[in-house]
């Protein structure tokens, strides 16, 4: 693969595997065995469209890792993963023999049948799409499993240089792919029109830049999505919006939002968007708002508890007198999944540390009238934090 691919290294991959290693070593586990896709793709770069066939990656504490996984999969772990080992396969679910039956007897075979086992699935399977089968922990009954899903997920919580690299380049991308939108924005047009048509716009000019450098992980039609998701008028104030009716009209507030995979990790940017100009209830609302983001914003760096902004968001809010608006916490973790852990919520009291990620998103809706929210992707540094998405937040900037 070219050296100036967006992608995560295979050295970084393989540093990633030492640890998980050396986790492995210190809890005396013998065998991390995975079926998350996002873990997979975390570890090894290897990415694929999970279905009901079970895939899984198996990494040994002393020996080399390697897949089980249907047949259709084979040349595609060959040609995209060099660091597996070994690929064993079966014909396609659920088969003359179930999968999972087969993934037992291979384990045994690499000497697993009596190890202390860290899995993310004792069923051994994502599941999904009507899977059925039998559990993996039952089947190998004289091994010992235990639950795996944080060796992987506590190296996550930290980004690397390489991680903040795909994430700054997908913010540029989501900034160039906004700007597009608000240029196709227009009364009495349907907003998926115009969020089909931004997409593939901005998609086509990050293509015609990046040419082979960029690298798509995860299943879409588009990796750039640029829209608003029915988030028009009324329907701004469902903060989850999936579809719109009516046209965009005079007068609407728009929340938008801007994604662009690179390497399999996203930024998120999203704005609240005026049509028209904003009545002195849309003003008090708006600038409430991003005060409140304001607010947060100031509290992240190193040291700080995840509730803690939160906690001045919502206070912001609450000084507005508009705390009947809220309807979520602050933000999330952001990377290789759109939300992950921490979160910015009063439950969440893990503390900052210097490479963490967040989106940082305090809102407010009024069922029946209107949501405003905007969301920005930061990165904690040595003192604070910075930026990742750079877009103006501004009313007037942003009343079209």
């Amino acid at each position: 693969m070219p050296s100036n691919e967006l992608r995560i290294s295979e050295a970084e991959h393989k540093t990633r595997i030492e640890k998980i290693r050396g986790q492995m070593q210190r809890s005396r586990v013998g065998a991390l065995y995975l079926t998350s896709p996002t873990r997979i793709m975390y570890v090894t770069g290897f990415s694929y469209i999970s279905t009901e066939r079970p895939l899984a990656l198996v990494i040994p504490r002393d020996e080399p890792l390697f897949f089980m996984a249907p047949k259709l999969e084979y040349d595609h772990i060959r040609g995209e993963c060099t660091l597996a080992d070994e690929v064993y396969t079966y014909p396609d679910y659920p088969g003359r023999v179930h999968p999972i039956r087969i993934f037992a007897k291979r384990m045994a075979e690499r000497g697993l049948r009596s190890s202390v086992i860290a899995a993310d699935s004792f069923d051994g399977a994502a599941g999904g799409f009507g899977y059925r089968g039998p559990s993996l922990r039952d089947l190998m009954s004289k091994a010992r499993f235990v639950d795996g899903r944080d060796i992987v997920d506590r190296m996550r919580l930290v980004k690397s240089k390489q991680e903040i690299r795909l994430l700054r380049e997908s913010a540029r991308w989501c900034e160039v792919a906004h700007d597009i939108l608000l240029e196709n924005v227009r009364s009495g047009v349907h907003d998926a029109l115009v969020a089909v048509r931004s997409s593939h716009e901005a998609l086509a000019r990050m293509l015609k830049r990046l040419g082979q450098r960029y690298v798509q992980f995860k299943i879409a039609l588009s990796p750039v999505v640029v829209g608003f998701r029915g988030q028009i008028g009324r329907g701004s104030a469902i903060p989850h919006a999936v579809y719109s009716k009516g046209n965009i009209r005079k007068g609407d507030v728009l929340v938008s939002e801007a994604g662009v995979e690179v390497g399999g990790y996203t930024s998120e940017l999203e704005r609240t968007v005026i049509v028209g100009k904003p009545g002195s209830k849309v003003v008090r609302y708006f600038t409430a708002m991003l005060k409140a983001q304001d607010a947060a914003l100031h509290e992240f760096r190193p040291g700080i508890a995840c509730s803690k902004v939160d906690d001045v968001a919502r206070q912001s809010i609450e000084a507005s007198d508009l705390a009947e608006a809220i309807r979520h916490h602050t933000g999330h973790g952001i990377g290789l999944d759109g939300h992950e852990p921490p979160w910015l919520d009063p439950g969440d009291r893990t503390i900052m540390r210097q490479g963490m990620v967040f989106s940082c998103e305090p809102g407010l809706y009024v069922p029946g009238y209107a949501g405003f929210r905007h969301s920005d992707t930061i990165e904690i540094t040595r003192k604070g934090m910075d930026l990742i998405t750079h877009y103006p937040r501004g009313l007037e900037e942003l009343t079209i």
